[in-house]
């Protein structure tokens, strides 16, 4: 791993009552290569000695009743892995919602790695911490996806924002600073005063200056709120690719400019598990619904399945 690599903040994700578990979770992890066994994990003898080695690993020991040797980590989720000085790391990236990708190239591993590492991990806190694990699986495995108290806040001061600036009747004038101004356009903030009889934009010198389709917006935002990929977004709005692309591009700058920036941790978790979670379903065999209603379509009322392949390309 980079020296100057800094891991990421796995709290931001998760809620604070489970903050002080994540934590014994991570120094579990650290502590886990060095701690002294209490009985032979093979025959379950409480007198065993510590076996003479130069350079250990992990200390090794052997029982006075079986004389079989073990360590710590015999019959454990861990035997037989290594680089245990990165496993409290990679702890902090999969609770940070990190891809088995860009975790490993972080810790400077092959991906492999990471991907077996996984295992292990899931079943040493589903064992020694429960909450945790049943809070983190649920939305690791997107069979829940409802973020934390103080993240669900963000998300709906955004979108509350949005609404209000795509629905607002009153503006001040920034010529002449009057209030007696009229909304002339119904779906996006566009005004006109008539004290200086001057035009204004609610959107001007912001990111969402000149975006087309304002009746789309909400929806948008909720979508990209939601993790969804750009595919996604492309059907739930009709859209083609580069201007999803381009939108949700615009709408996490908007989030990050609003100091949004746990909720920004958040959407990056759920899109790398929404991603995943397409992947595994079309290598299965799985049919993806084809996107319609974009420009590209044919037949914007058209719906149908295409093939396993063709998906995969797609994503």
């Amino acid at each position: 791993m980079d020296d100057h690599h800094i891991p990421p903040d796995y709290l931001r994700c998760l809620p604070i009552e489970l903050h002080s578990e994540a934590e014994a979770f991570i120094r579990y992890l650290r502590e886990l290569p060095s701690k002294s066994p209490v009985e032979c994990p093979k025959c379950g003898h409480p007198r065993f000695s510590v076996e003479a080695n130069s350079k250990p690993r992990i200390p090794s020991y052997r029982c006075a009743a079986c004389n079989k040797g073990f360590n710590c980590l015999t019959k454990s989720p861990f035997s037989g892995f290594g680089l245990m000085h990165l496993w409290p790391a990679y702890g902090q990236y999969l609770l940070a919602g990190w891809s088995i990708h860009n975790a490993a190239k972080a810790l400077g591993v092959a991906p492999s790695t990471t991907s077996r590492w996984i295992k292990p991990l899931r079943t040493a806190m589903a064992k020694e911490f429960p909450a945790l694990y049943h809070w983190w699986s649920a939305r690791h495995d997107r069979t829940n996806l409802e973020p934390p108290p103080h993240i669900a806040a963000q998300a709906q001061a955004f979108l509350n924002g949005l609404e209000h600036l795509l629905t607002t009747q009153q503006a001040d004038c920034p010529r002449c600073g009057s209030r007696d101004t009229q909304r002339v356009d119904e779906l996006r903030p566009n005004f006109y005063c008539s004290v200086c009889s001057s035009t204004l934009s609610l959107l001007r010198d912001t990111v969402l200056a000149r975006l087309g389709y304002p009746e789309h917006w909400m929806g948008f935002a909720q979508g990209v709120i939601n993790g969804e990929t750009v595919v996604d977004l492309q059907r739930r709005t009709g859209l083609c690719v580069p201007a999803c692309k381009r939108w949700q591009v615009r709408f996490l700058q908007m989030l990050e400019q609003q100091g949004h920036d746990d909720l920004i941790q958040w959407i990056t978790w759920l899109r790398s598990r929404r991603v995943k979670e397409v992947g595994d379903f079309v290598r299965e065999g799985g049919h993806m619904e084809a996107v319609t209603g974009s420009r590209y379509s044919a037949d914007s009322k058209r719906r149908f399945s295409v093939p396993p392949h063709l998906i995969r390309k797609k994503h």
